[in-house]
């Protein structure tokens, strides 16, 4: 209806003691998204009336359709980062939140603005949170056009074992790079440790 994606989920209890909830609303595309916005909401509170902690959900199975193609991205492109719009604008839609292989390594690359990590496979790497996105095949050709050297696309061995399209960085553009804490993440080193 009126081209929104909606979705009730139950919150822990209002002051009043009645049972609390939330409903959000996303744009039509944007299932995965809020589906994983409610899951966090959820997972936040205890479970219904009973006040007992809630169990580990599974996760989340959000797929690309279709015509579309997963695509693993760790830093500006990511929700409310800087490059987001790159995305979003071909029609890329969010599926989840997710983790690499146990085997990568993260950078903050020199030059910028926006800053921009590089993500190299290795083995003494570690785990390193990402997102995984939807993009409609047709309008990857131009999102692979703007992609800046020493960035490309390649495959992506996620956590779970699936291996996916990703953003993975030259080991030749690390020259100046600063090397994160991978179990952090892009956002992680974006926010302020206090």
């Amino acid at each position: 209806m009126l081209d929104l994606a909606g979705l009730a989920v139950p919150t822990a209890p209002r002051a009043d003691g009645r049972p609390g909830s939330l409903t959000l609303l996303a744009p039509a595309g944007q299932d995965g998204w809020i589906a994983a916005v409610a899951r966090a909401v959820e997972r936040a509170g205890p479970m219904g009336a009973t006040g007992h902690k809630r169990p580990a959900p599974p996760p989340l199975v959000a797929r690309e359709r279709p015509g579309e193609i997963a695509l693993a991205v760790c830093g500006a492109h990511m929700s409310g980062l800087p490059l987001n719009g790159e995305l979003t604008a071909r029609g890329g839609r969010f599926l989840c939140a997710a983790r690499t292989a146990p085997e990568y390594r993260l950078f903050a690359l020199a030059g910028g603005p926006p800053a921009r990590p590089g993500l190299v496979r290795d083995p003494a790497g570690g785990a390193v949170p990402l997102e995984v996105w939807a993009m409609p095949k047709p309008a990857l050709g131009g999102f692979l056009e703007g992609i800046p050297a020493p960035l490309g696309l390649g495959r992506v061995v996620l956590e779970s074992g699936k291996t996916v399209t990703g953003f993975l960085c030259e080991t030749a553009g690390l020259s100046g790079a600063e090397e994160l804490d991978p179990a952090r993440g892009w956002r992680g080193y974006l926010e302020p440790v206090e």
